[in-house]
C-alpha cells in the first residue's frame, strides 16, 4: 500500500523528515512510493540513505529502474550500496549498466567486486546467472554446538539460512540440514548423524526454466549450484525462481501473439522498439498469407459458378484458425510444463484426431444447415463437408507444430495463433475449393 506521509515529505522536499518516516516502512513499500516521485527526488532521497537501507529499497524496484538510479549516483557511494546487496541482485544490476561503467564500480568494491564479476560471466538464463554466493555451509564433523556458534556469525549476511548445507573436506556437497532439525538436536551431536545426504542440487549451466520446473515440483525455497566437481558455488532461492516464472510467462505471451519478446516492460519500451519487435512476424505473415490469395486465384472458375461459396469463406477459414489455435495452446502448454513430452506426440495425435472428429462432426452439421438454407442441398454438404475436414486438419497443425518446434530445438511458442491461423487459412482454403470443385462437379 502506498505510505501517503513518505510521500508528501518527497514532494516538499522534506529529504530528512521522508529518511526518518521510511525508517520503520517495509522496503517494497518505500519502492512503490518512490515510483510515483520525480526521478530528481528519488535521486535525492536514496542518495542520503545509509548504504544498507538503500540497498534493501533499491533491490525491491524494477531493474530498469534501478540501473537509471545507480547510474546517477557518485560511483563510491553506488559502489558501497551494491556491496550490501544479495551478489545475485547485484549482478543483476551491474548487467544492466554500461561495461566501463560496471567495471569502473567492481573495482571500488574489491574483493566483493571479484565476487560479483565471476557471477557475471554465467550466461543470464542459466542457475549460475541466478545464483547467490551468500549461504551457509558447515562441516560434517563439526557438532550442533559449533555449528549454532558459527550461524551467530553467519546467518545476518546468507540470504537463506533455513537450510545449512553439509561439506566435505574437499569442499564437495556431502548432505543438508534444516534449522529447525539442528535447533532440536543435543548440542553434542554430530552433524554427520543428522544430515540429509541426498541432497538435489543443480548444475551451474542449468537452463533457468529447467530450475523453475524443479522448484516447482518439489516445493523447494532454496535449492544448491554445484560445479562439475560437484563443489557447492552458490544457492537460489524461490523469490528468484518467481522472477523467472513471470519473464518466462512473458516471454510465451509476447511469441503467442507473434511479438518478438521485450527485454523491458511495456512502459519503459520506447515506441520504435515496439515498432521493431513487431514488424517482422506482420511482414512474414503478411507473405504466408499471399498462398491464401494463391489458393483464391486459382479456383476462380469454381467462384464464379458458385458464387454462394464466397460468403462461407469467413465462416470456414475462421472456424479452421480457431480450432488450429485452441489445440497448439493446449499443446505449447503442455510442452513448457512438462505434462507431455516429444516421446508422446503418437499418443497426441490420436487423442487430437478423435478430439477433431467430434468437434468436425459437431460443427459440420451446423453449419451445413445453414449452407442449405442460403445455397440448397449440393452447397450445404459442401460446406458441412469442408468444416469437418477443415476442423480435424487443423486441429492436427495446431497440435503437430509445436511437437516439431520442440524437435528442432525451437520455442514452442513460435507456434503461436497469428501463424497457425494463417497456416490453417491457406489449408481451409485449399479443402473448400477441392471439395467444392468435386461436390459441384466444376
Amino acid at each position: 500500500m502506498v505510505q501517503v506521509p513518505l510521500k508528501q515529505f518527497l514532494l516538499n522536499g522534506q529529504i530528512t523528515e521522508a529518511i526518518e518516516n521510511a525508517a520503520t516502512m517495509h522496503p517494497a513499500d518505500v519502492a512503490e512510493t518512490l515510483r510515483e516521485i520525480p526521478f530528481e527526488i528519488q535521486m535525492e532521497f536514496i542518495a542520503k540513505l545509509l548504504p544498507e537501507r538503500a540497498a534493501d529499497i533499491l533491490q525491491e524496484m524494477k531493474l530498469d529502474s534501478e540501473a537509471d538510479i545507480l547510474s546517477e549516483l557518485e560511483p563510491t557511494k553506488a559502489a558501497e550500496i551494491l556491496r550490501q546487496m544479495y551478489t545475485d541482485e547485484a549482478a543483476d544490476l551491474l548487467a544492466e549498466l554500461p561495461e566501463e561503467d560496471s567495471e569502473e564500480l567492481i573495482a571500488l568494491m574489491k574483493d566483493d567486486g571479484e565476487e560479483i564479476k565471476e557471477l557475471l560471466e554465467y550466461e543470464e538464463d542459466t542457475s549460475g546467472g541466478l545464483m547467490a554466493t551468500e549461504f551457509v555451509a558447515i562441516r560434517e564433523e563439526q557438532t550442533v554446538e559449533e555449528v549454532l556458534a558459527q550461524l551467530r556469525q553467519q546467518a545476518p549476511s546468507a540470504e537463506n539460512a533455513y537450510y545449512i548445507y553439509v561439506l566435505k573436506k574437499d569442499q564437495t556437497l556431502a548432505g543438508v540440514i534444516s534449522l529447525r532439525e539442528l535447533v532440536v538436536s543435543p548440542l553434542d551431536t554430530k552433524i554427520e548423524a543428522i544430515m540429509k545426504r541426498d541432497v538435489i542440487s543443480v548444475p551451474e549451466d542449468m537452463d533457468q526454466e529447467e530450475v523453475a520446473h524443479i522448484f516447482e515440483k518439489y516445493g523447494f525455497l532454496i535449492l544448491p549450484v554445484v560445479d562439475e566437481e560437484h563443489k557447492l558455488i552458490g544457492i537460489i532461492t524461490v523469490d528468484d525462481v518467481l522472477v523467472v516464472a513471470e519473464e518466462e510467462a512473458t516471454e510465451d505471451i509476447h511469441k503467442g501473439a507473434s511479438i518478438t519478446p521485450l527485454e523491458t516492460g511495456y512502459d519503459g519500451t520506447g515506441i520504435l522498439t515496439l515498432f521493431n519487435k513487431r514488424i517482422f512476424w506482420l511482414v512474414g505473415l503478411v507473405f504466408v498469407n499471399l498462398i491464401s490469395s494463391g489458393v483464391i486465384a486459382s479456383f476462380e472458375k469454381v467462384l464464379s459458378s458458385a458464387i454462394s461459396l464466397v460468403s462461407f469463406i469467413p465462416l470456414l477459414i475462421g472456424t479452421g484458425g480457431n480450432t488450429g489455435s485452441q489445440s497448439a495452446t493446449l499443446i505449447i502448454r503442455a510442452l513448457v510444463t512438462g505434462d507431455v513430452k516429444v516421446s508422446d506426440w503418437g499418443k497426441v495425435f490420436l487423442k487430437e484426431l478423435l478430439v477433431g472428429i467430434c468437434l468436425g462432426l459437431v460443427l459440420g452439421l451446423t453449419s451445413s444447415v445453414l449452407g442449405i438454407f442460403r445455397g440448397g442441398v449440393e452447397v450445404g454438404l459442401v460446406i458441412g463437408l469442408t468444416m469437418v475436414s477443415i476442423v480435424i486438419v487443423a486441429n492436427l497443425i495446431g497440435m503437430l507444430l509445436p511437437f516439431g518446434l520442440t524437435l528442432l530445438k525451437l520455442d514452442p511458442a513460435v507456434a503461436s495463433s497469428p501463424l497457425i491461423t494463417t497456416i490453417s487459412d491457406a489449408t481451409g482454403l485449399l479443402i473448400y475449393f477441392s471439395i467444392a470443385a468435386i461436390v459441384l462437379k466444376l
